[in-house]
């Protein structure tokens, strides 16, 4: 039986509420450092200037809007997540701090010049919602820019990965957050959609002039489009 959006909303709450004290740390030691670098691509082809309204959806801890702010301090940042714990308003106080859910954003149409997410999608119940209200609160020319993890396509690194993420960092993640967060992580991504796909979908969203990036041997995806 298919888990209801809502079932797995709940779900994903409760699983970055265990994580949230390590998950900034964790993060950075399961891709060797590399996912700061992945964010910094992902900020580059939101092609973002002064003045922009920019919507961080899925923030998490802050990393991806702080790099907004730090790379554009003339820019207005709302940032967005259904788990408020995990953020830190106290060293991010320039940003707005929305507890929403992606799929259904408290946020009025046609507001942001861009939107952009980081290892989000793979965390929803349906991704069709949120890249229609990712459209939704988009003025006409804004950018939409998605990063997360995917079933690499590489022969060989393929397997490499299935080995790493699907066997040694669930143990490494759960033994360090004393949780079964990091065995929902793993089959996160081993259950989500090919970055093909998500491309389709983007479209079907309403998005125009889409693309998208594949990096490490295909493990990571960076997606792109803009409103009409």
């Amino acid at each position: 039986m298919t888990e209801s959006p809502l079932k797995k909303e709940e779900m994903v709450k409760q699983v970055f509420e265990n994580i949230q004290d390590r998950y900034d740390l964790l993060d950075s030691i399961i891709s060797a450092g590399m996912d700061q670098r992945w964010r910094r691509f992902a900020l580059e082809k939101l092609d973002i200037n002064d003045a922009n309204e920019i919507l961080d959806c899925g923030a998490g801890t802050g990393k991806l809007t702080r790099m907004i702010i730090d790379s554009c301090p003339g820019c207005r940042v709302t940032s967005l997540d259904i788990t408020q714990s995990m953020f830190r308003p106290s060293i991010l106080p320039e940003t707005r701090f929305i507890v929403a859910s992606a799929e259904d954003m408290p946020l009025e149409s046609s507001s942001f010049n861009a939107v952009v997410s980081a290892y989000l999608t793979r965390n929803l119940g349906n991704v069709d919602n949120y890249f229609r209200e990712a459209f939704r609160v988009l003025k006409n020319g804004g950018r939409f820019v998605n990063l997360d993890i995917y079933n690499p396509t590489l022969p060989g690194f393929s397997t490499l990965f299935r080995i790493y993420f699907y066997h040694i960092v669930p143990v490494i993640g759960n033994a360090a957050t004393h949780s079964k967060s990091y065995t929902y992580l793993a089959n996160s991504v081993k259950n989500f959609h090919s970055q093909e796909t998500i491309k389709e979908k983007i479209e079907a969203a309403g998005f125009v002039h889409t693309g998208f990036k594949k990096m490490m041997g295909g493990s990571i995806g960076i997606h792109w489009g803009t409103k009409p």
